[in-house]
């Protein structure tokens, strides 16, 4: 079931993910099996149909933190749904379990934004919705969404010797990304941590209704560039690039 290349132990979460959705599988059945004549069965199912959205957003995650870590393989969260759907189907064999997933998007890019950091905003993103069957039970129909996003705004300057970036960063539902540090972002291709002067700290602020961290980065002694290009990765694994004309303060 080697379905991930790119990233090393990301299998492993895959294994990890069938193996629980069928432990859980097993106890439903044992524990509904008692407690047939006690309980309505649903609650059980519904415990089972939690965790299948769980995995199915791990899925989608995954997927997203491989094709930005080379930006190549745009057929890479198709490929993993229909390995998902296909083990999910041997794990309740006999159920009539059926995960279809459709409007599926892979992408980056950028787009306008109403900020005061800058009017761009920088995206790595992934989307599916699904259509869920437990027929054995006479579920049909059961659909859900699974996404993944991560953004940048970017903003740069240049004053007396110093490169000074501002980077606000997002995930879905525009909730700021925290705990991010010099790991995580990358300055024209060199980790910020390798780059000797560099400063990283970080600030709250109301940017137009809409509450942001804000990463200030500081690189001294640095020869004046024309723009600038920042990657940021979070802990998922997902990457984001964007870029910045550098301005005179």
């Amino acid at each position: 079931m080697k379905i991930i290349k790119h990233k090393k132990g990301q299998f492993i979460i895959f294994a990890t993910l069938i193996i629980a959705i069928m432990i859980i599988s097993i106890g439903t059945i044992m524990y509904s099996t008692v407690t047939y004549f006690k309980h309505e069965r649903w609650q059980e199912y519904l415990m089972v149909i939690d965790n299948i959205e769980l995995g199915s957003q791990r899925v989608v995650e995954i997927s997203l933190a491989n094709y930005t870590s080379t930006f190549n393989d745009t057929q890479i969260l198709i490929n993993n749904l229909n390995q998902w759907q296909t083990n999910l189907t041997k794990a309740y064999p006999g159920f009539g379990v059926a995960l279809t997933p459709f409007n599926v998007t892979l992408e980056n890019g950028n787009q306008s934004i109403n900020s005061h950091i800058s009017n761009l905003t920088y995206f790595s993103k992934a989307s599916a919705n699904f259509n869920f069957n437990i027929t054995s039970v006479g579920l049909t129909g059961y659909k859900f969404v699974a996404s993944a996003f991560l953004g940048v705004i970017l903003n740069a300057a240049y004053d007396d010797n110093e490169l000074v970036i501002f980077v606000a960063v997002e995930k879905e539902d525009s909730t700021p990304v925290t705990n991010l540090d010099k790991d995580s972002f990358f300055i024209n291709n060199t980790k910020l941590d390798d780059i000797t002067n560099s400063t990283l700290t970080h600030f709250y602020e109301m940017d137009n209704g809409v509450l942001r961290i804000i990463y200030r980065i500081v690189i001294l002694n640095e020869p004046e560039p024309s723009n600038v290009l920042v990657a940021v990765v979070d802990a998922r694994n997902i990457k984001v690039i964007a870029n910045s004309t550098v301005t005179q303060s």
